[in-house]
């Protein structure tokens, strides 16, 4: 029967047993899957993602790269955050021998990695897009959240997508204590604009710790239904790049703790450059750690 390495790794933390874990499964060249293969894989690790990692080869700039899918229990998504910081930490810490630079090829498209003391830096694909028309409002929210009408009311409530096909509710929470007192809720079922009702759509709630000048420090929770994450760099990109384009900042560098109520503190590093306009995102960068767990052999049919 034939087999596969994989190891896991948690994700934004150096601690093992923090952050958010992850598998990756190595795949040498020439070995060819289906993706109803992959996708058993993922199932039976039973993490929020597993990425399948394709052997390595040098690009035409001579930097390192990986074409890699990624695959929730029961579909593929085009991108997600920390599988992204993850495979990139394990791929160029592990696999290359802490090389500097390297690129993971995704369904989103490219991904440009730097790598440098345990810590990747990396570019990602964006098409972030503010919901105008959509709407969700204070009534909708304490249906999903009843707790919160005793924690203090929303103060804003904005709806943002990353890349087409993965929405997050934001919604800004008054205190600490308003957002220990989120729940495990049914799926949020918002009607999002035009040509983008479709994927994955979550409930991000996060409280501002701080803003100085080019930065802001977040506290954040992500529901989605009777799942809630430990750290979702995706809504952490969404998040940050809607921030910067409401303080209409050209650079703006945010920290984020995720995942403390569940004992898996996160720690999430987003950086926005916004384009001359100030209404448009020109580059986003997610930042995090990885620390290996576990590594073994997962055999398949």
């Amino acid at each position: 029967m034939p087999s596969l390495s994989f190891v896991t790794v948690d994700v934004f933390t150096t601690e093992r047993f923090a952050g958010n874990p992850l598998a990756v499964v190595n795949v040498p060249k020439g070995h060819v899957l289906t993706t109803e293969q992959m996708q058993r894989m993922a199932k039976e690790f039973n993490l929020s993602e597993t990425v399948i990692l394709h052997e390595g080869v040098t690009g035409d700039d001579g930097v390192p790269e990986w074409s890699v899918r990624i695959f929730l229990t029961d579909a593929e998504v085009p991108f997600a955050g920390h599988p992204t910081i993850g495979t990139a930490c394990y791929a160029l810490g592990t696999l290359a021998k802490n090389a500097g630079k390297g690129r993971l090829l995704c369904k989103a498209g490219p991904i440009d990695v730097d790598y440098e003391d345990g810590r990747a830096k990396a570019s990602i694909p964006h098409n972030v897009h503010l919901h105008r028309d959509a709407q969700f409002n204070t009534a909708q929210l304490y249906g999903l959240q009843p707790a919160l009408g005793d924690a203090g009311a929303p103060k804003a409530i904005d709806i943002v997508s990353p890349v087409n096909g993965m929405s997050f509710i934001c919604a800004e929470l008054p205190s600490l204590e308003a957002l220990a007192a989120i729940e495990m809720s049914a799926k949020p079922k918002p009607q999002l604009d035009e040509g983008w009702d479709t994927g994955f759509v979550g409930s991000y709630f996060y409280v501002v710790l701080k803003h100085e000048s080019g930065g802001m420090e977040l506290r954040t929770r992500m529901i989605e239904g009777s799942f809630e994450d430990p750290a979702t760099g995706s809504a952490a990109c969404a998040l940050s790049a809607f921030l910067a384009m409401k303080q209409r900042a050209r650079t703006m560098s945010f920290t984020i703790t995720q995942g403390v109520e569940m004992g898996r503190k996160s720690d999430i590093g987003v950086h926005v450059t916004l384009k001359e306009s100030l209404d448009a995102v020109e580059k986003v960068e997610l930042i995090g750690s990885a620390v290996k767990v576990m590594e073994g052999s997962i055999e398949y049919e």
